[in-house]
Formats: C-alpha cells, structure tokens, sequence
C-alpha cells in the first residue's frame, strides 16, 4: 500500500510522541510511522509498505505498479551485507552472512522464474566480507574479517582486513589490499568504485565490534585505493564511524554515512560491542570530489541527511542520482540534496540494498529475518 504524507507532516496534531528506547537498544517502534498522533489518518502511514514525501517525484519512482515481495526468510541473527549483482550471463546477486564463524557467502540465482538461493565460496574462501561493488567485470569486496578460520578442506586461512577482487565467474579471489605500511585496516566496510577504477572505501570499527578481527589501530577513516599501483590514500577523518559511501553518476560528489550513534561503550566480552545512542551522528554527507593525477580528494564536505529511523548503512546512488540507504526497518530514498522522496518500511531490519535485474529496476533489501525485492520505477 502507498500513503502520501502532506508537507512532510511538518505540524501534528497536539498531543504528540514519539519512543525512544534510551536503553542503548534498537527498536521498531522508534520511526515515523509509529508515532502516536491525535490523527485516525495517521494509521494508513503505519500500515503503508510505501510513505510517499514529494508525491511528484515519488510517485514516479513508484510507478503504476510498486511491489514489495518476501523472497527468502533468513537467520535473524545474522548480518546480511555486501550484495553485488552480477548481470548476466550469470544473473545473480552474491552476499555476505556477516557473523563470527560464518565462512561461505551466498548466491540468489535469477535466471529461474522463482529465484533460488544457496551457499557460495570462493577460491580461496574469504571471511566477513562487508561490503562490495561491480566493476568491469570484477567483484570488489570490502573485508572485515582479520582473524584466521579453517576452510572445508581443513586447511587454515590467514587473512587481514582490506579489499579483495573476486571474477565471480571462476570464483578465484585475489587479495588488493591487506596493509598500511604494516599496520592492519580496521574493518573495510562499504566501496565504491569511480570511472577510473579507484576505489573509494571507508574503515570502520564495526569488525572488532562483531567480533570478527582485532581490537581496532587506525581511527575510523575513508579511503582512496589505486589497484593499479597499490597507493592508499586517507582522504577523509572528520567522521565518527564512516560505514555506506556511493558515487555520484558524474563522478563529481561522493557521499558517505556517519553511523557514529552507535557507541563502542560495552565490556569487550559482549557481543556486540557497541549500543546505540540517537542523539550520535547518523548522517549522511555529501563531498565534491576534485581530481587530481593521485586520484579524487574531497572538499566542500556538507551534512544533507538526518536519518529518520537509525542510520543509513547499505548505500547506493541511482541512475537519475537519487540516493538510496538502508536504514532500520526500512529504506530512504532522497534527492542528491537530501530531501526525503519515498521511505520503504520493511518487517525486517535492513543491512544493504542492491539493485538488480535486467533494467536494474528490482531493489533487493537484505537484512536480519529476511530478503525481499522492491519493483518500481527506479533504475539502479
């Protein structure tokens, strides 16, 4: 179902509330949408699957026909993160189950007309991968594990944080990234690749905090990595925790999450080791991104998104420049100047996004408890 919210719900009704849990916990009931209002309306935003913000341009990301379909219910104590849509000849989209000792990825195969999913491993295997994008060809994924584990074969796998090329059609990986002058990366999280194949990452404290490599020796920071020559630049450290980062279609902006609301505050025997805190940074920024020989540096770096529901995580930029986060229950869909345009909400918590799909129309969110695919009128 579709409800249109008129001037952004800007004035409510008095009396008016909204939960906040302010116990260091995340909870369902903390969004818009389930806001008590002194407004019988207000019930048609909390059953909606779709909340329209600009029903202009939201209804035409919408389209005629919107769909939001349960594909697969998963653990929902697993993380599920890093989809790459592969197109086609192999049509299927490759994800991470991001959990201490969970070693394979898995791969949902859209060539059947119900699509299936199963487990994938790579050659050799590569634990917590985080995030990842495709290019040319190439899988490049943003690894957060750094502690050794035993492949099926028994055999034992040493591997670092860094960043990792996978041909998706072999399956053979090849390690890009691993160091900084002999210092171990936190945890790369999210990547973005430009037209000029470097790769934009960004290192926050989120493996140690899963308990998926060591305690932390860089402060959390993005990055500007050169396959070609192996250089690694910082370019940005002014962010509390950097986590989702994307491209904008002309390469000239880059943005980048803050998720710092989550605060590493637990004893180091509780897993996770972080709570969540919402008056910390859960923002999104946007840089202009000036090239040089070295590769893009960031300048003119300016706040445009508040979450209204946690923290975007899983980031993408569209076709048309819109930007898409997931966010809690839930996705953002906004303007590259950050205006609220349509929000998703889900059963689920949403860990990452893709688009997918011979148009790139499909949206597929994965998350805690399940995978369900978006179909609309926006293209990836």
């Amino acid at each position: 179902s579709v409800a249109c919210v008129n001037k952004y719900a800007s004035v409510m009704p008095y009396p008016f509330s909204r939960f906040n849990p302010k116990d260091g916990s995340i909870s369902s009931l903390d969004r818009f949408s389930e806001t008590n209002v002194s407004d019988a309306s207000f019930e048609l935003v909390r059953n909606a699957t779709f909340i329209v913000f600009d029903q202009n341009r939201g209804l035409q990301i919408l389209g005629q026909f919107p769909s939001l379909e349960l594909m697969f219910t998963v653990p929902a104590d697993l993380v599920h993160e890093a989809p790459v849509y592969v197109p086609p000849p192999m049509n299927a989209i490759i994800l991470s189950a991001l959990h201490a000792g969970v070693i394979p990825q898995l791969i949902i195969n859209l060539n059947a007309s119900v699509p299936t999913i199963a487990n994938f491993t790579s050659d050799p295997p590569v634990y917590a991968v985080n995030g990842g994008r495709y290019f040319n060809g190439t899988v490049f994924w943003a690894v957060g594990g750094g502690f050794p584990f035993q492949a099926s074969n028994g055999s034992i796998i040493l591997q670092t944080p860094g960043i990792f090329a996978l041909d998706p059609m072999t399956r053979k990986v090849t390690t890009l990234l691993n160091n900084y002058y002999g210092a171990q990366f936190n945890s790369p999280d999210d990547l973005a690749v430009d037209a000029n194949g470097d790769i934009y990452f960004t290192d926050p404290w989120y493996g140690w905090g899963l308990n998926l490599t060591t305690n932390p020796i860089l402060a959390p920071a993005t990055w500007r990595f050169r396959p070609s020559t192996g250089s690694a630049n910082i370019i940005e450290t002014s962010l509390v925790q950097p986590n989702g980062v994307g491209i904008s279609p002309d390469g000239r902006t880059l943005y980048v999450t803050d998720t710092g609301a989550t605060v590493f505050n637990t004893p180091p025997d509780i897993i996770p080791r972080y709570t969540y805190n919402s008056t910390g940074p859960r923002l999104t920024y946007a840089f202009d991104v000036t090239t040089f020989s070295a590769g893009g540096y960031l300048t003119n770096k300016r706040p445009i998104w508040l979450a209204e529901e946690v923290a975007d995580d899983g980031f993408h930029v569209a076709g048309n420049g819109y930007l898409v986060g997931a966010a809690g229950f839930g996705v953002d869909i906004l303007s590259p100047y950050g205006e609220l345009l349509i929000r998703i909400q889900t059963e689920f918590f949403v860990n990452n996004i893709q688009f997918a799909g011979a148009d790139y129309k499909e949206l597929w969110l994965f998350g805690q408890g399940g995978i369900s695919r978006v179909t609309w009128n926006l293209q990836g």
